[in-house]
């Protein structure tokens, strides 16, 4: 969603059926480093919400599920 900033705001929210609170924070703090490499690449102005389920996935995976969603969003700029 667009907010009228010139910087985004991240939600990574990470659903409860994840386990305990170490395995949330774990997925939480995943998604927040994911968002962080994303950055630069991103376009500035959006509010983004992140929900994030568990599963085996590795570091490489979900960066690309990210990039899928932001791509889809038209928010990610492959230039």
């Amino acid at each position: 969603m667009e907010n009228a900033l010139p910087y985004n705001r991240v939600l990574v929210a990470p659903v409860k059926k994840a386990g305990n609170a170490v395995n949330r924070n774990r997925l939480r703090r995943a998604g927040k480093e994911v968002y962080r490499r994303l950055k630069p690449r991103l376009d500035g102005g959006f509010d983004l919400a992140f929900v994030v389920y568990p599963g085996d996935y590795s570091f490489s995976e979900r960066l690309e599920q990210f990039q899928r969603l932001l791509r889809d969003a038209r928010v990610l700029n492959d230039e």
